[in-house]
């Protein structure tokens, strides 16, 4: 793997300005460190800032959007969808849940080989207008059947925005830079989460004429299938992209945004690679840990958001109005919650503390939605539940990402990771089923071990993590990942 600099004549012809004697000491403090880095903090900070405000914007957009579209169905399902659908029957809404993942699952590795090649501009944009027609062609359906296919569709489109997004963020930032962003994007769409109860209750005062559409659960799917589409367009001309597909970067930041990562994690640039080859990489035991922990954390978080508005009107007994309007707040709190303790994790450069921490929370939450009978201890359990199972997902794939070395495992953790994610979705959206309410004893108790599985699974893999970092220092075995130089970050 190289080390080298970049190209001499990109060096050469960079204006280097020294703005005082402390980036004179600091920048020869940082040479002596890495040899490769040849620019001052205030050109790094200036640099991030840029990318920031290039990658993230449209990127979190885009996917608030897709959560909006994949969980709006649970505020079309007490709209009046259940009884016009015939939903109500049988298991027929788990099974309307159920088909997304399949599919889901199946397009995560195919679309993750496709985005590095075509581009994220090019795929991403097709990928949210596709499922934005999708989503519209929700609001024309008149039998439970047209909606399970659309279902599928929309997780086949909706399959490589996630991984894709998680790869592109890791392309760009070093290891105790991506906590904070990755747990930025998350909260993207913990924002649709939160403000999807009150934009559908909006959205269903929407009557026209006598015949379908006045029935107010379709113009869910119909404004938001249109906002969709519209974004998709939009995203083909505003989304980033990948930092060798760069082209908006100035010569002197492509190189530092490159030597920025090498000197992190002796990562070289990204190069096509046989398909053989890179199915090779994902055959490290790492990373069925590290796709347990997401599968964890999404059972867990699609779970509480489909039948989140559920319980609080079947479970708890809140009106369908309140219901929706009290989906809010629960995920205000998370983001806040989240966001503080992904930077508190990159300020310490820990990951594991922070994971346990929250699988604890969301252990306690359930037990208070479980055991008190008073409607307002529940509902705060409720936001406690939340918080805990839906900020995990961001500080998961930090922790995984921190791990890895290499674009393209990268890039197959990632598309792994989700597929994942898939299977927890399957788990997800039925184990909380409708003939167990009020309580839906299974399904807590199953999120309660699978929360427990998180905490064990992680601090153990941590503390193995830990212990290999240290027979490196001291010389006992070889290069971590095959790196010179790189150690783990649990």
């Amino acid at each position: 793997m190289s080390f080298d600099k970049s190209p001499p004549e990109i060096v050469e012809k960079a204006d280097i300005t020294v703005n005082s004697d402390d980036d004179n000491r600091r920048l020869s403090q940082a040479s002596a460190l890495h040899p490769n880095q040849d620019w001052t903090p205030a050109e790094e900070k200036a640099l991030l800032r840029r990318i920031d405000l290039h990658i993230f914007p449209m990127l979190c957009a885009v996917f608030a959007l897709s959560l909006l579209d994949r969980s709006n169905i649970s505020a079309a399902y007490i709209s009046g969808m259940k009884t016009d659908l015939h939903f109500n029957i049988g298991a027929r809404y788990s099974i309307a849940l159920l088909v997304f993942f399949p599919a889901f699952a199946l397009c995560q590795i195919p679309s993750n080989l496709i985005i590095r090649r075509l581009g994220a501009r090019t795929w991403l944009s097709f990928l949210i207008t596709a499922f934005g027609v999708v989503v519209l062609g929700m609001g024309f359906v008149k039998s439970w059947i047209p909606m399970l296919v659309l279902r599928a569709l929309l997780g086949a489109f909706e399959a490589g925005l996630l991984p894709g997004s998680i790869y592109m963020i890791a392309s760009w930032y070093k290891t105790f830079e991506t906590a904070s962003r990755i747990a930025f994007f998350y909260t993207s769409a913990l924002v649709a989460s939160g403000f999807g109860g009150i934009l559908a209750y909006g959205l269903t005062s929407i009557h026209v004429g006598n015949g379908m559409y006045k029935q107010s659960w379709r113009w869910i799917y119909i404004i938001e299938g249109l906002m969709t589409i519209a974004v998709g367009i939009a995203s083909f001309f505003t989304i980033g992209e990948f930092p060798e597909k760069a082209r908006w970067l100035k010569p002197r930041e492509a190189h530092i945004a490159r030597m920025r990562i090498l000197n992190d994690r002796g990562e070289a640039e990204y190069k096509k690679v046989p398909l053989t080859q890179t199915l090779r990489l994902i055959r490290d035991p790492k990373l069925l840990l590290f796709c347990l922990q997401y599968f964890i954390t999404s059972t867990s978080g699609y779970a509480i958001g489909y039948f989140f508005p559920i319980i609080l009107n079947e479970g708890i007994g809140f009106s369908y109005t309140t219901s929706l309007i009290l989906t809010s707040p629960p995920y205000i709190f998370t983001i806040i919650a989240s966001l503080g303790l992904a930077w508190l994790s990159d300020k310490i450069r820990m990951r594991w503390p922070i994971i346990v921490f929250q699988g604890s929370v969301a252990i306690a939450g359930y037990l208070l939605i479980l055991l008190p009978k008073i409607p307002g201890v529940r509902l705060f359990g409720v936001f406690l539940a939340v918080f805990g199972c839906q900020s995990n997902a961001a500080a998961v794939v930090a922790y995984a990402q921190n791990q890895t070395v290499g674009t393209e495992k990268r890039s197959m953790l990632s598309a792994l990771m989700v597929t994942a994610g898939a299977a927890g979705g399957v788990t997800g959206s039925t184990i909380f089923r409708s003939q167990d309410a009020p309580l839906y004893l299974p399904g807590i108790c199953v999120t309660l071990v699978t929360q427990l599985l998180l905490i064990v699974a992680t601090f153990s893999m941590s503390m193995y993590l830990r212990r290999q970092n240290r027979l490196a220092d001291e010389g006992k075995i070889g290069p971590l990942e095959g790196v010179e130089g790189f150690r783990y970050s649990p």
